[in-house]
C-alpha cells in the first residue's frame, strides 16, 4: 500500500516462497517473473506469474443459473466397489452404526477426496454435508472444503466446520466456488479425537446472496448507475465467516502479516461484533520479543470477488501512535491459477506516526501497474497532496465516523470521503506484465508499527484499541 505497502506486499510474497518451500509442495522452482519491479518491491519476483489470465467470472457469485442435482462426490457410503476414491490416513472402513449392512469411515487422522477438475464450476454455489460423530469429547476434529492453486498446490480457499458432537450430526457447508476451481478437495480431519463418518453428499445449490438489507444509509454515497453487489452491515454477534477470511491469501492461506509490522493477525477475539458494528481489535500481549512483534491484531478479507464498481466502507480511526489501518483490494486467484502482484488500490492507509502523518491525514493511492506505465493525477482536491498521496482533512478521523469510497473503472480510480471527491487518476488492473489482472477482493486490516506508522515509537498505553467498520459495500455499474 503505497510505497510502503510495495515492500509490505513484497514481504506476503518472499514469505510465500519460504512457506511453500518448507511444506514440501510440488511445482517447480520459483521463477523471477516481476523482474522491472522496483527495489521496494523486488521480492515481489516470486509471485505465480505461471501464465496470462482471461475467463474469470467478476460478480461471480451473483451470476444466476441453473442448479444441477448431480452427486460430485464418490463413495458417499464408503462402499468397498469404489473405496479407491478417497485416500486415508490412519482411517479405515468400518461397519455403519446407522445403517444395516453399511459401511462407515473411521477416521484417526485424515481422510480426503479429490474431485474432478471439471466437477465444480466457478461462481457456482455447493453444499457439502457430512454426517459424523466424535468418539469422545475435547477434540478438534474439522471438516473443510478446499480449493488450492497449481503452484505447490497451496490452498487459496478453505471453509472449514468443527466437529465437537458424540452423536450424529448433519455438518453443513455452503460455499461459492472461486474463479480458480480445478483442485478442490473433501478434508476429514480428526485430531485429539476418532471420527465416525457414516455418509457425505456434494451437490449444487441456488446461488448464495451475497447482500443483505440496508437498514442504515447515512453516510452512504454511490453515485447514480449502480447496483450493491456485496454488503456485511455487521449484524449479529460475531464475524460472518462465511463472507470474510482473517489471514492474506498468500502462503497457504497463512501469512498473518506484512514486511516489518509488529503485529501479528490472530483470532483471539480480534474481530469483535458489536450493535452493528465490527471492532478490528489490537491489544499487546507480550513485551519480549527481540523484534518488537508484542501485539496481536485483526484483519478481513472477502471470499466475495470482483472487477470495478463501487466500494465504500464507513469506518472510525484509532488514535494511538504506531496505528496502521487500511482499506484496500489486491488481485484474487485468476481462472488459471495464478496469485500475482501488482495490482493493488489502496483506498485509505491511515498512519498516525505523531510526526510526519498525524490524524487529519487520510493517505490514497494506487500501486503501478508495468515498470513502463504510470498513473496519472487528472483532478485533486485542493486538501490532496500529491506528492505524499495524502489527504488533509479539517478534522481528526479518530474523532468521529467517516465514509471513504472507492469508484474503479477499467481506466481509472476516484477516492472519496465523505462525499467529497479528493483525486481521479489513471489506472489498469494489469499484472506486471500487462495482462488484465483478477478480480479483486477487499481487505480491511489494522496493522501496527513498522517502518512507517512506527517510525517515532507505539504508544503502548493506547491498546487495546480497534478500527470500528460500521459496515462495507459494493455496487456493480449498471449495464
Amino acid at each position: 500500500m503505497l510505497f510502503f505497502s510495495a515492500t509490505r506486499t513484497a514481504a506476503i510474497i518472499g514469505a510465500l516462497a519460504l512457506l511453500t518451500t518448507a511444506a514440501g509442495c510440488g511445482g517447480g522452482s520459483e521463477t523471477t517473473a516481476d523482474a522491472d519491479v522496483p527495489t521496494a518491491a523486488t521480492a515481489a519476483s516470486t509471485s505465480d506469474n505461471e501464465s496470462a489470465s482471461t475467463g474469470e467470472v467478476p460478480n461471480a457469485h451473483a451470476t444466476a443459473y441453473t442448479v444441477s442435482t448431480q452427486e460430485l462426490l464418490s463413495n458417499v457410503l464408503f462402499d468397498t466397489a469404489s473405496s479407491t476414491a478417497w485416500t486415508l490416513s490412519d482411517a479405515a472402513i468400518v461397519p455403519s452404526e446407522l445403517r444395516t449392512g453399511g459401511q462407515a469411515l473411521n477416521v484417526g487422522w485424515m481422510a480426503t477426496q479429490a474431485l474432478a477438475g471439471t466437477a465444480l464450476v466457478p461462481g457456482r454455489s455447493y453444499t457439502l454435508i457430512v454426517k459424523a460423530r466424535a468418539d469422545k469429547l475435547g477434540g478438534s476434529s474439522q471438516i473443510s472444503m478446499r480449493f488450492r492453486k497449481p503452484k505447490y498446490a497451496e490452498s487459496i480457499r478453505t471453509y472449514p466446520v468443527a466437529v465437537t458432537a458424540t452423536t450424529y450430526q448433519d455438518y453443513r457447508i455452503d460455499f461459492t466456488a472461486p474463479n480458480y476451481a480445478a483442485m478442490a478437495d473433501v478434508v476429514i480431519l480428526a485430531t485429539g479425537a476418532r471420527l465416525i463418518v457414516d455418509s457425505t453428499t456434494l451437490k449444487m445449490r441456488s446461488a448464495i446472496a451475497q447482500t443483505e438489507p440496508i437498514t442504515f444509509s447515512a453516510g452512504s454515497y454511490v453515485p447514480a448507475g449502480y447496483t450493491l453487489a456485496f454488503n456485511d452491515e455487521f449484524t449479529g454477534a460475531s464475524l460472518k465467516r462465511s463472507k470474510w477470511f482473517t489471514r492474506y491469501i498468500y502462503g497457504g492461506e497463512t501469512q498473518d502479516h506484512l514486511n516489518d509490522e509488529k503485529q501479528r493477525y490472530r483470532d483471539n477475539n480480534n474481530h469483535v461484533v458489536v450493535s452493528g458494528v465490527l471492532k478490528l481489535v489490537a491489544r499487546k500481549v507480550r513485551s519480549d520479543d527481540p523484534d518488537g512483534v508484542n501485539y496481536e491484531s485483526g484483519m478481513i478479507r472477502s471470499d466475495w470477488t470482483a472487477r470495478y464498481g463501487f466500494f465504500e466502507a464507513r469506518v472510525k480511526m484509532p488514535a494511538g501512535r504506531g496505528a496502521w489501518p487500511a482499506f484496500w483490494l489486491t488481485s484474487d486467484v485468476a481462472s488459471d491459477g495464478r496469485l500475482s502482484w501488482p495490482p493493488e488500490i489502496d483506498v485509505f492507509e491511515f498512519v498516525n506516526n505523531g510526526v510526519d502523518d498525524r490524524l487529519n491525514m487520510l493517505h490514497s493511492n494506487v500501486v503501478k501497474q508495468t515498470a513502463t506505465t504510470t498513473s496519472t493525477l487528472l483532478y485533486a482536491d485542493p486538501a490532496f497532496n500529491e506528492n505524499n498521496t495524502a489527504y488533509y482533512a479539517p478534522f481528526n478521523f479518530n474523532e468521529g465516523w467517516h465514509t471513504v469510497g472507492l469508484q474503479w473503472d477499467p481506466d481509472k480510480v476516484t477516492v472519496y470521503v465523505d462525499g467529497l471527491k479528493l483525486y481521479t487518476r489513471t489506472y489498469q488492473w494489469v499484472y506486471a506484465d500487462g495482462t488484465l489482472a483478477a478480480p479483486a477482493h477487499i481487505m480491511l486490516n489494522l496493522a501496527i508499527g513498522g517502518s512507517w506508522a512506527g517510525r517515532y515509537g507505539i504508544d503502548d498505553s493506547a491498546f487495546p484499541q480497534a478500527l470500528q467498520i460500521d459496515w462495507v459495500r459494493a455496487y456493480k455499474k449498471d449495464s
